[in-house]
């Protein structure tokens, strides 16, 4: 793979695009294992732009999309991470530590982070502000504490206590960011059922929503038909709807890369100081997909029931087969 450099001097017309990336590396509550984002492969040159355009013209839904896989389906990567036991664990009034790996200058900070309580109901706005704490790693990564809300009460995913945190900057060329799913365990969690899950659209809205899809209709078709498998419909969906090539853009190197030198860093620090302590003990050694109609469904299954503002989010990127 090219150097992060070398294609950025090598592709200068990509540089906007293609070099100005933020990427969520995992997500760290009190306890269990640490989240990882939903949807970017961190073993590639992948990235998540969450764009307040996008989505409130519902190209997208409120965790935006990837560069290799398109619209991100919040319930359905949610429940994926449910079944890798990949979802940290919090309390109310808890903090989490998110790394995001800086690939390049506007992959930079400040970042903003809000809280959906209910997974996937929220849309460009709508979310809970949270208190953000940010420092430089110094290794190429960026460390946020988010406090969460005193008062917090997760209801989302299957299990019904699950929140969303979606995290971004203000790039141009983004923004950049992801979003990771926390399990809240201080809680009695929801028995979420498509009837007792409030629909988040409106009159104005649903008609809003059936114009669009109109307009949208033959791009989405034609995505489809051109689309290599049906694996490449979401990224062929959101770049026929934006005029955009995702793949040209993904080329400024896997955010796992970083994630690599760190964990090595951090082994090399641990060893020398175990090294040191040798001989006296003193050595030393972690979208038509609401949140509705994932909720009571493990991954891999369909439901459909509507309760999210971006509910066609998923429809066109699949829902056109040809």
């Amino acid at each position: 793979m090219p150097s992060f450099l070398r294609t950025c001097l090598v592709a200068p017309a990509l540089l906007a695009v293609a070099c100005a990336q933020g990427v969520i590396l995992s997500g760290q509550g009190a306890k269990g294992p640490a989240s990882l984002p939903l949807q970017v492969d961190l073993s590639k040159s992948d990235a998540n732009i969450i764009n307040v355009n996008e989505i409130t013209t519902n190209v997208v839904n409120e965790c935006g999309r990837t560069l290799l896989a398109g619209n991100i389906d919040i319930g359905e990567q949610t429940e994926i991470q449910l079944s890798n036991k990949t979802v940290t664990q919090v309390t109310a009034g808890s903090k989490v530590d998110i790394t995001i790996a800086q690939l390049d200058t506007d992959g930079a900070g400040p970042y903003t982070c809000d809280l959906d309580q209910a997974s996937n109901v929220q849309g460009a706005t709508g979310q809970t502000n949270l208190t953000v704490a940010e420092k430089d790693g110094g290794d190429g990564t960026i460390k946020l504490t988010a406090t969460l809300p005193a008062d917090m009460k997760c209801i989302g995913a299957s299990t019904g206590n699950v929140c969303t945190i979606r995290c971004f900057n203000s790039a141009a060329a983004g923004p950049f960011g992801g979003c990771i799913a926390i399990q809240q365990t201080d809680t009695t969690p929801n028995k979420n059922t498509p009837g007792n899950i409030a629909t988040a659209q409106t009159l104005q809205g649903i008609n809003a929503q059936i114009l669009q899809d109109q307009k949208d209709l033959s791009k989405a078709v034609a995505a489809n038909v051109e689309a290599p498998s049906q694996g490449d419909q979401g990224v062929a969906a959101v770049d026929k709807l934006l005029s955009i090539d995702s793949a040209a853009a993904a080329t400024a190197g896997a955010a796992g890369d970083v994630a690599d030198t760190v964990a090595t860093a951090t082994s090399a620090s641990a060893s020398a100081t175990a090294t040191a302590g040798t001989g006296n003990g003193r050595g030393k050694n972690g979208n038509g997909n609401g949140n509705g109609n994932t909720n009571g469904r493990k991954a891999g299954q369909t439901a459909n029931n509507g309760n999210n503002k971006n509910n066609n989010n998923k429809r066109r990127a699949q829902g056109f087969s040809a």
